[in-house]
């Protein structure tokens, strides 16, 4: 999580990270229970490795907007990395693709 400073120890320093931004996390919730989506809450670990332990398996399709998508390809899924634009088209339930060349 970007918003946990690393300054003074770990305790500590997520106890401000969730005071300083207890506003952000809170619409983070909120969005994610009104959705359906899941919220890993600050603490819970490195997102990157959360995605490969609970989300990441063969044969799946992810898509994701963290450039550190990709790393679940080495469970054997499709996964890509997209722009904002891209995943709210996702979200909303609009077909993703992938153009290639031609010939």
């Amino acid at each position: 999580d970007h918003l946990i400073a690393a300054e003074r120890g770990a305790k500590e320093d997520l106890h401000t990270a969730v005071t300083d931004n207890r506003e952000v996390y809170d619409f983070l919730s909120s969005a994610a229970l009104k959705y359906g989506m899941g919220f890993w809450r600050p603490g819970s670990g490195i997102i990157h490795q959360i995605v490969l332990e609970n989300y990441a398996f063969p044969g799946g399709l992810m898509i994701g907007t963290d450039s550190h998508t990709p790393n679940a390809g080495g469970l054997g899924m499709v996964a890509v990395g997209v722009g904002g634009a891209d995943a709210v088209d996702v979200m909303a339930g609009l077909p993703w693709g992938v153009k290639k060349p031609q010939g």
